[in-house]
């Protein structure tokens, strides 16, 4: 849990997105869906103090949505802390509102009052918490239990209906995985069947990909506390790609944090766009706010109407981490030349792509440098994660420099001179593989990707060459204040796919069984 002052000014407040000439929730063509981007208390009082104010605030912003929700989502570790821990039923027949002959004792009081007040609301419910579990305890902890990162799930009466705990930890080093990765679905009473996992597991096959490709589930829900990394995983960024990619919609609450580099919370409507959306980047408090929008639950097009997105008027405030490998890619810099146009083609391994493009300049100094960059690389996170990434694209630069390109400039934004792109295409060959995901990576000086209604997007097999795919992104109107235009491939897995480490482990066996064999001491964590 990352820490955070707590004297800060409490922001709550209920946003509605209307969808004119539309139905209203309950008529089997909509639901109405809700998502909390929240700042939570976890620092300056006790646990059992932070956990209360927390809950008022989950509860203020359930009873603000006036009984008119279907369905409610809360982002990850913004309730209780290691410290407040609370079992969590796999499902329950009746309300975990009351307490009923058999129920398990270590229910903690904050998630029945959780319960009641979904069945107050008359709306089903996604929490996350903390969880503690005695009854599976692995060997690898000395506590006696184990603690998951778990979503909870109640329905309009306030039982559970779906639990799942995290599966891809990153940071976490109290948090025990299960000993396999959970698909976890819940069915509504509106139609609609939902797929739900957490934060980091969205940049993974299993379970995120795999609720979708292996499962068909069309609607999703993401609980995230999510540090944001320019250029191209910033925290609303990568959910409208990945819902726009997968052609799905995504219910995403994240936790409102910007000094630790945290928001992005929204409702995305696959290749519709974003129903609405916000990150809190030009203010140092994170806020308290409930986004409301009536959802499509058959897929048919949705009006892309988000009315929440901030101006820029200052210096962003949400602290922004930087791809680290950023200086790996094969680069060409833009001349900052008024009434330009070029035509490149940039290679880098398996990968190669081509850019066609026009800009002007908008005052005597721009505020950022351009480049146009490929890179195929391996990204690797905590235990044995890892994907390969590729990407074709332009991204904005602090100076003329590779190393500062996903750098923010040290101008005022709106203060110094822009460029103005009036024509942008990018399209790349992206090798097949079993397990990957092309996107749309899109990115302005608001910190939000462009609407499928400012850019065009297309995949489509090479004839000539079944083992690549042709994908295309361009421009449908000129455009300013760009950080990034980009065609983002992540390969799930691709490391262990092509034999890298299946011939690194055979190597460890090799070794192994010789240690064995000379009756040599092992080492218990070789493998």
């Amino acid at each position: 849990m990352i820490m955070w002052l707590n004297r800060i000014w409490l922001l709550s407040c209920v946003v509605v997105v209307h969808l004119s000439g539309r139905p209203v929730s309950g008529s089997g063509e909509f639901y109405t869906a809700g998502v909390a981007e929240f700042r939570p208390a976890v620092f300056g009082a006790s646990s059992e103090q932070l956990l209360e104010d927390n809950l008022n605030g989950y509860l203020e912003l359930i009873a603000g949505a006036n009984g008119t929700s279907d369905i409610l989502v809360f982002p990850e570790a913004t309730l209780n802390s290691v410290l407040q821990l609370t079992a969590v039923p796999e499902q329950t027949e009746h309300s975990l509102c009351e307490a009923h002959e058999g129920d398990d004792p270590r229910v903690a009081e904050f998630l029945r009052r959780l319960a009641c007040a979904a069945r107050d609301a008359r709306t089903y419910l996604v929490v996350n918490v903390k969880e503690r579990a005695e009854e599976d305890a692995t060997a690898s902890t000395d506590r006696g239990y184990n603690i998951y990162n778990t979503n909870v799930v109640f329905d309009r009466q306030g039982a559970v209906l779906s639990r799942y705990r995290k599966w891809n930890l990153y940071l976490e080093p109290l948090t025990n995985r299960t000993q396999t990765a959970e698909l976890a679905t819940f069915r509504t009473d509106f139609g609609v069947t939902f797929g739900h996992f957490i934060c980091f597991d969205m940049l993974f096959y299993t379970p995120a990909q795999e609720l979708v490709e292996r499962l068909g589930i069309r609607h999703v829900i993401v609980t995230k506390m999510f540090n944001s990394e320019l250029p191209f995983l910033t925290a609303s960024q990568l959910q409208q790609g990945w819902a726009w990619a997968n052609n799905v919609t995504l219910l995403a609450a994240g936790a409102s944090m910007p000094l630790a580099g945290i928001s992005g919370s929204g409702i995305y409507d696959g290749q519709q766009g974003a129903l609405t959306r916000i990150m809190v980047s030009h203010r140092a408090e994170g806020q308290r706010q409930l986004l409301l929008a009536q959802v499509p639950t058959d897929g048919s097009q949705g009006t892309s109407t988000p009315t929440d997105e901030e101006e820029s008027p200052s210096t962003v405030q949400l602290k922004l981490l930087q791809q680290p490998d950023i200086g790996s890619f094969s680069t060409w810099a833009l001349p900052l030349v008024n009434g330009r146009a070029a035509s490149k083609r940039l290679c880098q391994a398996d990968l190669c792509c081509d850019f066609q493009l026009s800009w002007n300049l908008l005052g005597a100094q721009a505020e950022y440098h351009y480049r146009l960059g490929v890179s195929v690389a391996e990204r690797r996170y905590e235990q044995e994660q890892y994907s390969s990434i590729r990407v074709c694209g332009l991204f904005a630069c602090r100076d003329d420099s590779l190393e500062s390109c996903g750098l923010l400039s040290n101008q005022l934004e709106g203060h110094g001179g822009g460029v103005e792109f009036t024509s942008l295409r990018i399209s790349g060959e992206f090798v097949k593989r079993p397990r990957r995901l092309l996107m749309p990576n899109t990115l302005t000086y608001g910190l939000y990707a462009l609407q499928p209604s400012e850019v065009a997007w297309t995949m489509q097999e090479v004839p000539a060459n079944d083992s690549h795919t042709h994908t295309q992104l361009e421009l449908r109107q000129p455009q300013r204040q760009l950080l990034t235009f980009a065609l983002y491939g992540n390969y799930f897995e691709e490391f262990a796919s092509n034999g890298v480490a299946a011939v690194w482990r055979g190597m460890l066996t090799l070794w192994l069984l010789l240690a064995i064999s000379m009756h040599l001491p092992i080492l218990c964590n070789s493998f």
